[in-house]
């Protein structure tokens, strides 16, 4: 219950709504984040606003999951990995993404509640008449979430982290509908919401066909709030400084994510000699890639002749390793690296059974 007083001193400042745009899904596990899954085609929309990216957390174990994300996998017949814009499945082996989105634009707007409730209200005017089985859902995204504990570990985006539906809708043409969803500061606790970030997304979905007929989005923002009207002023510079800081740090991060490299382990089909080919893939972005260094930590031998000095950027370079005792095929292999800018990343990569 501390917890709870503690969250009620916040409210949320409001950023401002946009055009609907399409919503692409992705369905991940702890072991492959969204960003090793989504091909660079679908990351540039994305960071180009073409796109509202949403992140489902399949494995139950996972703190990042909840229940809905299992039934929309079911719904969709989703796998590890897969990706749907707007519920449609998508090819990552295609180098276009679809540009015939048909997406009815719903407004979206979140008030605080003077019980420190989130309040949000949608609506939208019909312009053809929609099927019996589709119905509103309302979601709150978690915009960064850490998934480790190392500082310039992995960090997933767009986490799906509530979730509910609403069917009070007139689906005839020309219907002008209002919707009202409100979040009690417990409710938030209970789904494991706290002070951050977040985006609230509110589409129609068919549950016949699975897909988005329309969607809106917007991002909450929460911060501490000062009860004494005569600390406003202050107050206001806190929230303005608060502003800044959460916009330079989206950037910075945005700027971290840029350049840190994708590192993934590879096996190829067997060799001559009836063996596995293993190699650790190096796919560096902004920044290149130096002072590498890989311990097999008793289980994994490398040449330092396969281990180049350095990694320019934009470039992918795959490292061969040789397993030395093949009965401990699950042990790690700890790569040590230099991102150009920024601190040794120590990594610790395990290769599946198969």
């Amino acid at each position: 219950m501390k917890r709870v007083g503690i969250f009620f001193l916040f409210f949320i400042i409001l950023v401002p709504t946009v055009d609907a745009v399409p919503i692409i899904e992705i369905f991940v596990d702890e072991k492959t984040p969204s960003n090793q899954n989504i091909p660079q085609v679908v990351v540039s929309s994305i960071e180009n606003g073409d796109l509202e990216l949403l992140v489902w957390y399949l494995d139950t174990n996972s703190s990042l999951h909840i229940t809905a994300a299992s039934e929309r996998a079911q719904d969709l017949d989703a796998k590890n990995g897969d990706i749907f814009i707007q519920g449609v499945f998508w090819n990552k082996s295609n180098e276009n993404l679809p540009n015939d989105f048909d997406n009815l634009d719903i407004e979206l707007n979140i008030k605080q509640g003077n019980d420190n409730a989130i309040i949000l209200e949608a609506s939208t005017t019909l312009e053809n008449e929609l099927d019996q089985t589709v119905v509103l859902q309302w979601l709150l995204l978690k915009r960064s979430v850490t998934t480790s504990e190392h500082p310039l570990g992995p960090t997933e985006s767009n986490v799906v982290s509530y979730h509910a539906w609403d069917s009070n809708i007139n689906r005839t043409k020309g219907a002008e509908n209002q919707w009202t969803h409100q979040i009690e500061p417990n409710t938030l606790e209970s789904w494991n919401i706290g002070n951050e970030e977040l985006i609230a997304i509110v589409s129609l979905i068919s549950l016949e066909s699975k897909e988005i007929e329309g969607s809106g989005s917007s991002e909450v923002i929460l911060y501490q709030n000062q009860e004494s009207e005569k600390n406003y002023a202050t107050s206001f510079l806190l929230i303005f400084s608060g502003i800044i800081g959460s916009i330079l740090v989206i950037q910075s991060e945005k700027r971290r994510q840029q350049n840190m490299p994708l590192i993934r382990p590879l096996i190829t089909n067997k060799n001559k000699d009836g063996d596995y080919d293993y190699f650790i893939e190096i796919t560096t972005r902004q920044a290149l890639v130096k002072e590498i260094t890989i311990d097999g930590n008793g289980f994994w031998r490398c040449s330092s002749n396969e281990i180049p000095k350095e990694i320019p950027s934009r470039t992918t370079k795959k490292i061969k390793i040789r397993q030395i005792s093949k009965k401990e095929k699950n042990e790690p292999c700890t790569i040590r690296l230099e991102v150009d800018g920024y601190e040794r990343w120590v990594l610790d990569i395990v290769f599946p059974e198969t």
